[in-house]
Protein backbone atom coordinates (compact mmCIF):
# COMPACT_ATOMS: atom_id res chain seq x y z
CA UNK A 1 0.00 0.00 0.00
CA UNK A 2 1.47 3.74 -1.24
CA UNK A 3 1.95 5.83 2.00
CA UNK A 4 0.41 9.43 1.61
CA UNK A 5 2.84 12.05 0.92
CA UNK A 6 2.35 15.96 1.39
CA UNK A 7 4.03 18.89 0.05
CA UNK A 8 3.01 21.90 1.22
CA UNK A 9 2.19 23.98 -1.92
CA UNK A 10 -0.14 21.23 -2.85
CA UNK A 11 -3.92 22.80 -2.94
CA UNK A 12 -5.40 19.18 -1.49
CA UNK A 13 -3.90 17.46 1.71
CA UNK A 14 -4.25 14.24 1.76
CA UNK A 15 -6.99 12.45 4.28
CA UNK A 16 -4.59 10.85 6.81
CA UNK A 17 -3.04 14.51 7.29
CA UNK A 18 -6.22 15.95 7.07
CA UNK A 19 -7.84 14.23 10.43
CA UNK A 20 -4.80 14.73 12.40
CA UNK A 21 -4.88 18.53 11.75
CA UNK A 22 -8.74 18.48 12.19
CA UNK A 23 -7.98 16.88 16.13
CA UNK A 24 -5.23 18.87 16.65
CA UNK A 25 -7.13 21.94 15.84
CA UNK A 26 -9.81 20.70 17.98
CA UNK A 27 -7.84 20.23 20.74
CA UNK A 28 -6.22 23.71 20.71
CA UNK A 29 -9.58 25.66 20.50
CA UNK A 30 -10.58 23.77 23.64
CA UNK A 31 -7.66 23.63 25.79
CA UNK A 32 -6.62 27.37 24.94
CA UNK A 33 -10.05 29.31 26.56
CA UNK A 34 -9.80 26.24 29.12
CA UNK A 35 -5.76 27.50 30.47
CA UNK A 36 -6.98 30.96 29.87
CA UNK A 37 -9.93 30.74 32.14
CA UNK A 38 -7.93 28.53 35.01
CA UNK A 39 -4.97 31.21 34.85
CA UNK A 40 -7.72 34.27 35.34
CA UNK A 41 -9.07 32.19 38.17
CA UNK A 42 -6.12 31.78 40.18
CA UNK A 43 -4.91 35.37 39.63
CA UNK A 44 -5.11 38.00 42.92
CA UNK A 45 -7.85 40.46 41.66
CA UNK A 46 -6.89 44.13 42.16
CA UNK A 47 -7.91 46.16 44.82
CA UNK A 48 -10.46 49.52 45.41
CA UNK A 49 -7.68 51.50 45.86
CA UNK A 50 -7.40 54.64 44.06
CA UNK A 51 -3.97 57.02 43.50
CA UNK A 52 -5.38 60.32 41.77
CA UNK A 53 -2.49 60.51 39.20
CA UNK A 54 -2.21 63.24 37.29
CA UNK A 55 -4.72 65.60 39.27
CA UNK A 56 -3.25 68.28 42.08
CA UNK A 57 -5.18 68.48 45.09
CA UNK A 58 -4.52 71.44 47.84
CA UNK A 59 -5.18 70.71 51.61
CA UNK A 60 -5.24 73.15 54.39
CA UNK A 61 -4.82 71.77 57.98
CA UNK A 62 -2.35 71.09 60.94
CA UNK A 63 0.72 69.10 60.67
CA UNK A 64 2.21 66.84 63.40
CA UNK A 65 4.66 63.94 63.00
CA UNK A 66 3.73 62.30 66.03
CA UNK A 67 3.53 59.34 65.74
CA UNK A 68 4.06 59.91 62.18
CA UNK A 69 2.87 62.85 59.78
CA UNK A 70 -0.55 63.52 59.98
CA UNK A 71 -2.04 66.24 58.40
CA UNK A 72 -5.46 67.31 60.76
CA UNK A 73 -7.88 68.25 58.19
CA UNK A 74 -11.21 69.70 59.51
CA UNK A 75 -14.28 67.45 57.64
CA UNK A 76 -17.57 68.68 58.72
CA UNK A 77 -19.30 68.91 62.39
CA UNK A 78 -20.56 66.70 64.84
CA UNK A 79 -23.64 66.72 65.81
CA UNK A 80 -23.01 69.09 68.83
CA UNK A 81 -21.49 71.16 66.37
CA UNK A 82 -17.71 71.01 67.36
CA UNK A 83 -15.77 70.04 64.17
CA UNK A 84 -14.58 67.24 62.87
CA UNK A 85 -10.87 66.57 62.41
CA UNK A 86 -9.81 63.82 59.81
CA UNK A 87 -5.69 62.71 60.02
CA UNK A 88 -4.90 62.07 56.60
CA UNK A 89 -1.28 60.39 56.60
CA UNK A 90 1.28 62.27 54.82
CA UNK A 91 3.87 60.76 52.34
CA UNK A 92 6.61 61.75 50.35
CA UNK A 93 7.54 61.78 46.93
CA UNK A 94 9.22 58.34 45.32
CA UNK A 95 10.17 55.95 47.77
CA UNK A 96 10.56 58.43 50.81
CA UNK A 97 8.44 59.29 53.73
CA UNK A 98 7.55 63.05 54.37
CA UNK A 99 10.10 64.84 56.58
CA UNK A 100 7.97 67.94 57.83
CA UNK A 101 10.30 68.14 60.81
CA UNK A 102 10.29 72.58 60.81
CA UNK A 103 6.47 72.52 60.31
CA UNK A 104 5.62 70.88 63.50
CA UNK A 105 2.37 72.32 64.73
CA UNK A 106 1.83 74.93 61.81
CA UNK A 107 -1.13 75.38 60.15
CA UNK A 108 0.18 74.76 56.60
CA UNK A 109 -1.19 74.17 53.04
CA UNK A 110 0.24 71.97 51.06
CA UNK A 111 -0.09 70.38 47.11
CA UNK A 112 0.24 67.14 46.32
CA UNK A 113 -1.78 63.60 45.54
CA UNK A 114 -5.00 62.05 47.33
CA UNK A 115 -4.12 58.27 47.88
CA UNK A 116 -7.38 56.65 49.24
CA UNK A 117 -8.34 52.76 50.20
CA UNK A 118 -10.96 51.71 52.68
CA UNK A 119 -11.85 54.54 54.17
CA UNK A 120 -8.41 55.37 54.53
CA UNK A 121 -6.62 58.20 53.04
CA UNK A 122 -2.54 59.16 52.41
CA UNK A 123 -1.45 62.39 50.14
CA UNK A 124 1.55 62.15 48.05
CA UNK A 125 2.85 66.11 49.17
CA UNK A 126 4.20 67.98 46.38
CA UNK A 127 5.04 71.35 47.85
CA UNK A 128 4.04 73.74 51.00
CA UNK A 129 2.74 76.77 49.54
CA UNK A 130 2.20 78.19 53.06
CA UNK A 131 2.25 78.23 56.93
CA UNK A 132 1.54 79.89 59.72
CA UNK A 133 1.03 79.42 63.46
CA UNK A 134 -2.08 76.80 64.20
CA UNK A 135 -3.16 78.77 67.40
CA UNK A 136 -4.66 76.48 70.01
CA UNK A 137 -5.18 73.33 69.55
CA UNK A 138 -8.15 70.62 70.41
CA UNK A 139 -6.84 67.86 72.97
CA UNK A 140 -5.09 65.37 71.42
CA UNK A 141 -7.03 62.46 69.81
CA UNK A 142 -5.20 59.62 71.12
CA UNK A 143 -7.12 56.67 72.79
CA UNK A 144 -5.88 53.36 74.27
CA UNK A 145 -8.23 50.53 73.27
CA UNK A 146 -6.50 47.54 74.81
CA UNK A 147 -3.03 47.31 76.34
CA UNK A 148 -2.22 44.11 75.01
CA UNK A 149 -2.87 42.60 71.61
CA UNK A 150 -2.20 39.72 69.26
CA UNK A 151 -2.91 40.51 65.51
CA UNK A 152 -2.11 38.55 62.55
CA UNK A 153 -1.50 39.99 59.35
CA UNK A 154 0.93 41.31 56.19
CA UNK A 155 3.29 43.96 56.66
CA UNK A 156 3.73 46.30 53.84
CA UNK A 157 4.12 50.30 53.12
CA UNK A 158 0.67 51.94 53.17
CA UNK A 159 1.71 54.52 50.23
CA UNK A 160 1.55 51.15 47.38
CA UNK A 161 -0.93 49.42 49.69
CA UNK A 162 -4.00 52.31 49.49
CA UNK A 163 -3.22 52.54 45.91
CA UNK A 164 -0.28 53.63 44.34
CA UNK A 165 1.00 49.86 43.43
CA UNK A 166 -2.60 47.45 41.94
CA UNK A 167 -1.94 45.19 44.34
CA UNK A 168 1.02 46.76 46.60
CA UNK A 169 1.25 43.63 48.47
CA UNK A 170 2.53 40.09 48.91
CA UNK A 171 5.63 38.54 47.31
CA UNK A 172 5.84 40.24 44.01
CA UNK A 173 5.30 43.66 45.94
CA UNK A 174 7.84 43.02 48.40
CA UNK A 175 11.15 44.59 47.11
CA UNK A 176 8.94 47.49 46.54
CA UNK A 177 7.85 47.79 50.07
CA UNK A 178 10.85 47.11 51.48
CA UNK A 179 12.21 50.13 49.82
CA UNK A 180 9.69 52.39 50.71
CA UNK A 181 9.92 51.72 54.18
CA UNK A 182 13.16 52.28 54.07
CA UNK A 183 13.02 55.40 52.47
CA UNK A 184 10.94 56.69 55.28
CA UNK A 185 7.52 55.66 54.66
CA UNK A 186 5.58 54.67 58.23
CA UNK A 187 4.72 50.72 57.65
CA UNK A 188 1.51 49.25 58.05
CA UNK A 189 -0.07 46.08 59.12
CA UNK A 190 -3.26 44.62 56.87
CA UNK A 191 -5.78 42.05 58.49
CA UNK A 192 -7.94 40.80 56.96
CA UNK A 193 -11.01 39.18 59.20
CA UNK A 194 -13.13 35.51 58.52
CA UNK A 195 -15.79 37.97 56.92
CA UNK A 196 -12.86 39.18 54.53
CA UNK A 197 -13.20 42.44 55.99
CA UNK A 198 -9.48 44.67 56.01
CA UNK A 199 -7.77 46.86 58.54
CA UNK A 200 -4.78 48.82 58.83
CA UNK A 201 -2.71 49.18 61.67
CA UNK A 202 0.32 52.07 61.79
CA UNK A 203 2.91 50.32 63.50
CA UNK A 204 5.63 52.35 65.68
CA UNK A 205 7.77 50.50 68.74
CA UNK A 206 6.22 50.99 71.88
CA UNK A 207 7.51 53.93 72.97
CA UNK A 208 5.98 55.31 69.23
CA UNK A 209 8.87 55.50 67.27
CA UNK A 210 9.90 54.77 64.13
CA UNK A 211 9.93 50.95 63.90
CA UNK A 212 10.36 51.18 60.17
CA UNK A 213 14.76 49.64 60.61
CA UNK A 214 13.40 46.56 62.55
CA UNK A 215 10.62 45.24 60.49
CA UNK A 216 12.61 44.76 56.91
CA UNK A 217 12.76 41.64 57.60
CA UNK A 218 9.44 40.72 57.78
CA UNK A 219 7.98 42.68 54.87
CA UNK A 220 5.30 41.11 52.84
CA UNK A 221 5.61 37.84 54.60
CA UNK A 222 2.77 36.54 57.26
CA UNK A 223 3.45 37.56 60.61
CA UNK A 224 1.81 37.64 64.50
CA UNK A 225 2.95 40.59 66.05
CA UNK A 226 1.89 41.71 69.50
CA UNK A 227 1.57 45.35 71.08
CA UNK A 228 -0.74 47.73 72.38
CA UNK A 229 -3.35 48.62 70.41
CA UNK A 230 -4.17 52.95 70.57
CA UNK A 231 -6.89 54.74 67.90
CA UNK A 232 -5.10 58.04 66.47
CA UNK A 233 -8.75 59.66 64.63
CA UNK A 234 -9.38 57.54 62.39
CA UNK A 235 -6.36 55.58 62.04
CA UNK A 236 -5.50 52.35 64.50
CA UNK A 237 -1.79 52.04 65.89
CA UNK A 238 -0.07 48.58 66.80
CA UNK A 239 2.49 50.16 69.28
CA UNK A 240 4.08 46.82 68.64
CA UNK A 241 7.37 44.79 70.15
CA UNK A 242 9.97 43.70 67.41
CA UNK A 243 10.73 40.97 69.66
CA UNK A 244 7.11 39.49 69.13
CA UNK A 245 7.22 39.17 65.56
CA UNK A 246 7.35 35.73 64.07
CA UNK A 247 6.61 34.42 61.04
CA UNK A 248 3.36 32.39 60.28
CA UNK A 249 2.10 30.96 56.69
CA UNK A 250 -0.49 32.87 54.61
CA UNK A 251 -2.86 30.53 55.16
CA UNK A 252 -2.95 31.10 58.87
CA UNK A 253 -4.14 34.59 58.36
CA UNK A 254 -7.47 33.82 56.95
CA UNK A 255 -8.48 31.57 59.81
CA UNK A 256 -10.43 34.79 61.14
CA UNK A 257 -7.85 35.36 64.13
CA UNK A 258 -7.83 39.07 63.73
CA UNK A 259 -6.90 40.60 67.39
CA UNK A 260 -7.76 38.98 70.70
CA UNK A 261 -6.40 40.25 73.88
CA UNK A 262 -3.95 38.51 76.25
Amino acid sequence: MQEEFYIGWQADTPPSFAKVVRRFVTGLCILLPLTAILIAGFQTGFSNGTFEFGKTTVLEGVFSEDPVPFLSVENGKDAAGNPVFQKILLVGEGKFGFDGHSLRGQKIRMAGTLIYNDGKTAFQVESVAHQESAGPQPAPSTRLLSPSVSLRGEITDPKCLLGVMNPGRGKPHRDCAVRCIAGGIPPVLKVTGAGGETEFYLLTDADGSPINDRILDYVGDGVQICGQLVQEADWLLLRADPASIRRIHKAALETGIGCSGH
